[in-house]
């Protein structure tokens, strides 16, 4: 084991060891502190420590990639993680609805500030870093949007707005409907049509901010939700199984975790969620869904176990009870340290893991008593103490509310008078900037020369940026009323196909990556109606000859990558190679080009430069993507 490795190896076993410091096992069949709330919220705090591990380990590791040791397999372990919060927020939902009678009054106004605040508060210190630090200037709509989490300036709100979605769901059918299990059953059903609504929605097709209901983190752990809920309607007939046969019941939930996690592992690995996008049709998502099957099982056996574990050992740690105290604001608030603080900056691993968790769990302390302050002042305002119907007081308190509603409906006729024209600009405003754009390039295109460099589309370019950017081109040939261009950086990287076998270029994964929406999103509907096939593909690669003819010189096919694509773990050169770009800090990659016959290698052009035909084997991961493409001037 690597050094680095080893001492990566640390930050699990102290997070075990702050888990498990002060733990005792019950003597009774079942502990008395079984799911209450204080072991819930220690539970959750521990998911979120996992959390940030998870995504450390998928940065530095580049989504399991590279292989950084043992911690390699907490690149797999988020969904198990995210599944706790599901299940206790589903089972304490319930739990509180049979046993408080009056649960359901004034749910709204205490449930969602608690989540809602924070999220607002960490939007908005998110949103000042990108202006303060970064510079990054917004609309004043596109402000609104990142503040009230129209769009999700921080990706890990993802699951606040689900969560307040699943709230608003559950007062709804339980006020509306007096009969509990109905109730229940609908609200199940309501689960699952999310789930399959968030599953065919797909991803984000380009930009750095997330929207709602896309990514498979909207459904893949969600299911956990449910079980949470039907755990809390059953509880007493299921501790009482779980009871009597503990042995069994513990052994076998271990062996069916291990089992549905290794299993998670393996469709992830070889089918994934991005696999069928080349297949028409129904079949498209059978990949996806083999995936979502196979996640959902470890979710499901994972929060088995824990819960299982749950009834004879008691969380005592310190570190634990403080957490779970602001574990809200510590998922939200650590993405940015990942992600934005540090992402960009150069430090060996073991050093990044430590500076990202110390300035998380050191920030969220300092602003989370801020954040809690807050919300108990809404909260308050929005829940007064009830009083007696005989006095004055309470002709002012109704006085009040119903001032209170009148502005709570102003708010909402606002949110939706800002919600349909959000959608009106997204239909028309958008296609006229666009039109705007695409004729100011075809200007610039039908009078550029080449070796020229020219912006034609957008693409995430920069991760430090909101949102995608213009995308530089060289013009590399002209013919006629067309011209060819190549983007002047490698905007991403791959291998050239995922399995080591000989494969043709019209087979390989990489054509199919060039087809994907992620790439065929870089133009709008007028660049993409000006865009000229090449052999079927809009985008395409040089062939070895090309490379060799449209460039003059070795130092002309010399490559840099973008910051996005550095990011994603395409190769840089990192040697001592002295030439003018050292002294500008950058390195150059080597790229992939497009093969001619089927073969077990793929031919490239070195860091140098110089074109190689067989020194990289076709599963070579983190090849640089330098597309082709060719437009039609119209003249």
């Amino acid at each position: 084991m690597k050094t680095d490795e080893f001492l990566l190896m640390l930050y699990p076993a102290v997070w075990l060891w702050i888990t498990f410091s002060g733990v005792c096992v019950s003597k009774k069949r079942v502990s008395p502190d079984f799911l209450r709330l204080e072991q819930s919220k220690m539970i959750r705090a521990w998911a979120c420590l996992g959390i940030i591990l998870h995504h450390l380990v998928q940065q530095v590791s580049v989504y399991g990639m590279y292989g950084k040791g043992p911690v390699t397999v907490l690149n797999y372990c988020g969904i198990l993680f995210t599944s706790l919060f599901f299940f206790f927020s589903g089972y304490g939902l319930l739990i509180n609805y049979m046993s408080r009678p009056d649960y359901l009054e004034g749910f709204l106004q205490k449930r969602l500030p608690s989540v809602l605040i924070p999220f607002w508060v960490i939007n908005a210190l998110g949103i000042c870093l990108n202006r303060f630090v970064y510079g990054i200037r917004s609309t004043p709509s596109e402000t609104v949007s990142d503040l009230t989490g129209f769009t999700l300036i921080n990706s890990n709100g993802w699951f606040i707005i689900e969560i307040v979605i699943l709230y608003l769901l559950f007062w709804a059918l339980f006020t509306l409907i007096p009969n509990r299990n109905a109730a229940l059953a609908i609200l199940c059903a309501s689960m699952l049509i999310i789930i399959r609504y968030a599953f065919f929605r797909e991803h984000d097709p380009a930009g750095a901010k997330s929207h709602w209901f896309r990514g498979e983190w909207w459904y893949n752990s969600t299911i956990t939700f449910i079980f949470g809920l039907l755990f809390a309607r059953f509880r007493d007939r299921l501790t009482a199984f779980f009871t009597k046969h503990y042995a069994a019941s513990a052994a076998v939930s271990a062996v069916l975790f291990a089992v549905t996690f290794l299993l998670s592992i393996y469709t992830v690995d070889h089918y994934g969620y991005y696999s069928g996008y080349d297949i028409i049709g129904a079949a498209k998502y059978r990949p996806a869904f083999i995936t979502l099957c196979a996640q959902s099982a470890a979710c499901l056996s994972f929060t088995a176990f824990v819960v299982l574990l749950n009834m004879r050992i008691i969380l005592r740690s310190k570190a634990l009870q403080y957490l779970a105290g602001i574990t809200t604001e510590l998922f939200l608030i650590h993405g940015y340290f990942v992600n934005r603080v540090f992402g960009g900056i150069r430090m060996p691993d073991p050093l990044r893991f430590g500076v990202v968790i110390i300035c998380s769990i050191a920030f969220t302390a300092l602003i989370s008593p801020v954040v809690r302050r807050i919300t108990d002042s809404v909260t308050s305002y929005l829940s007064p103490r009830p009083v007696s119907f005989e006095t004055l007081e309470y002709l002012a308190a109704v006085r009040k509310k119903e001032k209170r509603l009148k502005i709570i409906r102003a708010l909402l006729l606002c949110f939706a008078a800002g919600g349909v024209l959000t959608l009106i600009w997204l239909n028309f405003g958008r296609h006229l900037i666009a039109g705007q754009e695409y004729d100011h390039e075809m200007k610039t295109l039908r009078s550029s020369s080449i070796g020229d460099e020219v912006f034609f589309g957008h693409f995430e370019t920069d991760p430090s940026r909101p949102g995608t950017e213009r995308l530089p081109w060289l013009v590399i040939d002209r013919n006629d009323n067309k011209v060819c261009l190549i983007t002047r950086q490698g905007i991403a990287g791959s291998s050239y196909h995922r399995k080591h076998m000989a494969v043709s270029w019209e087979n390989s994964n990489l054509r199919e990556m060039l087809r994907d929406k992620r790439f065929t999103a870089i133009f709008s509907r007028y660049e993409a109606e000006s865009l000229i096939p090449a052999e079927g593909d809009l985008m395409t690669l040089l062939t070895p000859k090309q490379a060799e003819s449209l460039f003059s010189s070795d130092k002309d096919r010399e490559l840099s990558i973008t910051p996005a694509a550095q990011l994603q773990g395409t190769n840089i050169n990192t040697m001592s190679k002295h030439h003018e770009w050292d002294m500008k800090g950058y390195r150059s990659s080597w790229w992939w080009l497009r093969g001619e016959g089927e073969e077990i290698t793929a031919p490239i052009v070195t860091t140098d430069g110089t074109i190689s035909l067989s020194e990289k084997t076709v599963n070579k991961p983190g090849g640089a993507v330098r597309p082709v493409i060719w437009v039609d001037l119209g003249q």
